[in-house]
């Protein structure tokens, strides 16, 4: 595809009239990304907050949008920085419901997204989105039985260390939504982390056999593929499998459903072994990625 095409492509995406807002940039803000043979970069930056065209606070976040060349890499133009306000020309998404039929998909709510026109004005300081960033890098942490955990407000979640014999496992635990910034909680997900050390060395021999079921087959593949013809090795059993693996990562979303992350003693030359787990604690599938 050319780039007048993509850029006409984008356009039809947005409104044509434009608007004048000022914006508190998040903390990413020098993303983008280029699709198959795609000849421009669209390029992004997170919004926390924003004052619109009729001097109305928003407290929703969203997006600035807009395309790049390769040559504009450096800057992505705008050189847009982190927790800054800027007061910007930009156009509101304005998503085409046809587009979304095709795929089955339910029409996204764009309202806070804009493609970026023009930065007409650098660090400006509005009283109300200096105190959303105030907000924003108030460090909120909570220490509990199992361990502590600190807020990693940009991921929407905490995340910590549980000990484990072998080595810690790293958590994280999503926050309770509707969340205030600098009053997040993670009371739901916290349950869960706590019924699972209840029963932690149970619920990980079931989900290592798991595993071990649905991919050993695909270990011995990898096996096979990778072993001196001349020293072959026996091939890997289930129960094998599941012992050399281990748990290391565990990530809670407030329904309670969990993806579990597992060393793989390199079964699969340091690749991780997902197991998702649905809310009901019912394993739904396993993996590898990375």
């Amino acid at each position: 595809m050319s780039g007048d095409q993509e850029r006409l492509d984008f356009e039809k995406r947005y409104a044509s009239d434009t608007v004048e807002i000022t914006v508190l940039t998040g903390q990413h803000t020098g993303g983008a990304g280029k699709v198959g043979g795609a000849a421009l970069w669209t390029a992004s930056a997170d919004v926390l907050a924003y004052r619109d065209e009729n001097d109305s606070d928003v407290t929703e976040s969203g997006r600035l949008s807009w395309l790049a060349t390769d040559e504009q890499r450096d800057s992505w133009i705008h050189d847009l920085k982190p927790l800054t306000q800027y007061v910007v020309r930009a156009r509101r998404a304005t998503p085409d419901p046809a587009e979304y039929a095709k795929y089955n998909l339910p029409v996204p709510d764009l309202s806070h997204h804009f493609a970026l026109d023009e930065v007409v004005e650098r660090d400006v300081q509005n009283p109300f989105l200096l105190e959303r960033r105030d907000q924003w890098i108030q460090p909120v942490s909570i220490s509990t039985e199992i361990g502590g955990f600190d807020l990693e407000r940009a991921f929407g979640w905490f995340s910590g260390l549980v000990p484990q014999d072998g080595g810690d496992i790293s958590v994280t635990l999503k926050i309770d939504e509707p969340a205030v910034p600098g009053a997040e909680t993670c009371r739901a997900t916290f349950a869960c982390l706590q019924a699972f050390v209840a029963d932690m060395p149970a619920i990980d021999a079931r989900w290592r056999a798991f595993a071990a079921e649905k991919l050993t087959d695909l270990a011995n593949d990898w096996r096979e593929e990778a072993q001196d013809e001349a020293a072959p090795e026996a091939p890997i059993t289930a129960d094998a499998f599941a012992q050399r693996i281990r748990l290391s990562e565990l990530s809670i979303d407030t329904d309670g459903s969990m993806t579990a992350y597992y060393d793989d003693d390199e079964l699969f030359w340091g690749h991780v072994i997902l197991i998702d787990v649905a809310s009901d604690g019912a394993t739904s599938d396993a993996s590898i990625a990375g």
